[in-house]
């Protein structure tokens, strides 16, 4: 059998990715060490302390490959406000990462 068949005669593809189409129309500035990047900035509310306070939880969606490798306490910035990384983990298949921020 050839690369592109199975025993059964179906056919596998290989599928390619077009990460960059991800950001077109969602996308917002991410400016870090005098580069510029697109994410996308999510900012869900969460209530914490038994219901008591309410905090926004700053999530940064962005190309692995682009910000992957930030650590603990660099800075940045997104649509020109400053943020604090507090963490940076893959999701997925790695391509994408979150990047958990603070707001300073």
């Amino acid at each position: 059998y050839g690369p592109l068949t199975s025993a059964r005669g179906l056919f596998l593809m290989a599928f390619t990715e077009d990460i960059d189409i991800f950001f077109e129309d969602f996308q917002d500035t991410v400016v870090y060490s005098s580069s510029t990047y697109k994410g996308i900035l999510d900012q869900p509310d969460e209530v914490v302390a038994d219901g008591v306070v309410l905090t926004t939880d700053y999530q940064l969606t962005a190309k692995t490959s682009d910000l992957g490798a930030l650590v603990y306490g660099a800075s940045l910035t997104v649509n020109g406000a400053a943020y604090t990384i507090r963490s940076v983990r893959k999701i997925d298949d790695g391509v994408l990462c979150i990047v958990s921020l603070t707001k300073t």
